[in-house]
């Protein structure tokens, strides 16, 4: 019997979990954003956007601003 529930990855913990309960962003020419349908997209768990250490290498992976990122995923959650 098929699965019917979509698997991706988390980027920053490579884990893997159901679509339906992660966060989809994009990088649009540097800033992220909240994914709008148009291009590539990521994917970041519940976990990985709560906790500290990994918000911190997330901006620092992507060149952003820790505050501008939190408030981002603030929202989003």
């Amino acid at each position: 019997m098929k699965n019917s529930h979509q698997i991706r990855m988390c980027i920053s913990c490579r884990g893997r979990y159901p679509k339906n309960s992660l966060i989809r962003l994009k990088d649009d020419n540097g800033k992220i954003i909240a994914y709008d349908c148009k291009g590539k997209s990521f994917y970041i768990c519940k976990e990985c956007s709560n906790n500290p250490k990994k918000v911190k290498g997330l901006v620092k992976r992507f060149k952003l601003e820790v505050e501008s990122f939190t408030k981002l995923l603030e929202i989003l959650q």
